[in-house]
């Protein structure tokens, strides 16, 4: 039986993250500790974004999302996924509350094009629910990618705080990132201009 893609997301998200870690030859949370998640998750929960770029009205919703995108970037190797045992309804019970309001969120954010989140059951020895938010896992895979080329200690490429503002100046557009890892300076000038004149 194949894998829910969503629960592949996540284990090829692992694996690359495994692949960075070992490409700097350092620690998670050289690549993705608190220090360097925390901006990302700020602008992804700031209510300006979340109305902006994702279409969210209302505090509720924004307070909501902003749960939701916290979790998902809990720890270096959260990488944009929520998953807990039981179902989804269980999962975001855990963010205390109206539990039906919250899978009503999912539900919209999931039917957007493209969708904001992503969620799936699983059934296997135990039930297993895991939600996805697709930019935030992209953007933290791409940080930890980058900060990788920066421990390895490739010359040339940028550092740890343009990768932030690289990050920072792209999420707050709706942008993918880019799909270099390693950035001359001139490029994450270019991206960042290009990001700040829409």
């Amino acid at each position: 039986m194949s894998e829910t893609p969503v629960f592949q997301a996540r284990n090829d998200a692992l694996r690359r993250f495994r692949d960075a870690v070992e490409f700097g030859g350092c620690s998670r949370g050289d690549l993705l500790g608190s220090p360097v998640r925390r901006p990302v998750v700020d602008v992804f929960a700031d209510p300006a974004t979340a109305s902006r770029v994702f279409g969210l009205r209302g505090t509720d919703a924004q307070g909501r999302w902003s749960q939701l995108v916290r979790g998902a970037a809990e720890s270096p190797t959260s990488l944009g996924f929520v998953h807990a045992d039981g179902t989804v309804g269980d999962l975001v019970g855990r963010f205390g509350g109206g539990r039906d309001v919250f899978l009503r969120n999912l539900r919209t954010w999931g039917a957007k094009r493209p969708p904001i989140v992503v969620s799936a059951e699983r059934k296997d020895r135990k039930k297993t629910a895991i939600v996805q938010v697709p930019l935030l896992s992209a953007w933290l895979l791409w940080i930890a990618d980058a900060r990788s080329v920066t421990y390895r200690g490739m010359q040339g490429f940028i550092g740890a705080e343009r990768i932030r503002q690289v990050a920072v100046s792209l999420i707050v557009n709706g942008k993918m990132p880019p799909p270099e890892k390693a950035l001359l300076p001139v490029d994450a000038d270019r991206l960042i201009r290009l990001a700040s004149s829409r």
